[in-house]
């Protein structure tokens, strides 16, 4: 599995701190890692709660920072404490998701090197012949590059694309057609996307559902390291 050394995650704090709206340093190591950071935004319609090795930070408005005093760092990683902490408001979540990266260029493909489009088209197709859910948590034809692996007949088999994340990371999706799963070419093909982006000089990020082991086992096979928790969860504007 591929490392990531300091530097680095200094770069992935860097990156969420803004994502979150916070300080530059706001996720920089601190002695009590239970401290965590919060911002206050009663303009907002969501709570967001991250967890990034020992450090954490909660965005959302200031009733919900309220209520979220009491919880430690690893109960605002579920979505029931959240769900829990805006049920008057009617919450919906998202996550948590597992946040993974990658720093690491693959291993060489041994034989042939696979036909590769960068054509949006082909993305279409492998999405039209895979589960809506699936389909949803990828979202690879909404990213900015596309990279799918054609068979010897020109047919589209998988695809990964990655969208730039706060000009400091790649968020990767990845997705494969049913019929071509179980054979490795998800890795194949997000080893291909991860390569790319780390020529562009980015750090490579996949978030998988934390219950989805598969998509996990995915990102760890191409290389990818898990470091943290991301949870969102949506506030009906009625109620705001």
């Amino acid at each position: 599995m591929g490392s990531v050394d300091s530097h680095h995650l200094d770069i992935i704090r860097l990156a969420w701190s803004r994502e979150l709206g916070l300080p530059d340093d706001a996720l920089a190591t601190r002695p009590d890692a239970d401290d965590r950071t919060v911002r206050v935004d009663d303009d907002t319609d969501t709570v967001r709660f991250l967890r990034l090795g020992e450090t954490s930070a909660l965005v959302g408005p200031r009733w919900a920072i309220e209520r979220a005093d009491g919880h430690t760092a690893e109960e605002l990683t579920e979505s029931a404490t959240l769900l829990a902490l805006t049920q008057d408001r009617s919450g919906r979540c998202a996550g948590p998701v597992v946040l993974a990266y990658g720093t690491d260029y693959q291993d060489p493909v041994t034989g042939p090197p696979p036909l590769v489009s960068h054509e949006r088209d082909h993305v279409r197709q492998v999405e039209a012949a895979c589960p809506p859910d699936d389909v949803a948590e990828a979202r690879v034809a909404e990213r900015e590059r596309w990279f799918t692996i054609l068979d010897d007949a020109q047919q589209p088999a998988g695809c990964a694309g990655y969208t730039e994340f706060q000009g400091f990371l790649a968020d990767v999706g990845v997705l494969t057609a049913p019929e071509f799963r179980r054979r490795g070419l998800g890795a194949t093909v997000a080893g291909i996307a991860t390569d790319d982006a780390l020529d562009a000089g980015l750090i490579a990020q996949c978030r998988s559902p934390r219950d989805n082991p598969a998509s996990r086992a995915l990102a760890a096979r191409a290389g990818y390291r898990e470091l943290g928790t991301y949870t969102e969860v949506t506030i009906s504007r009625r109620t705001l």
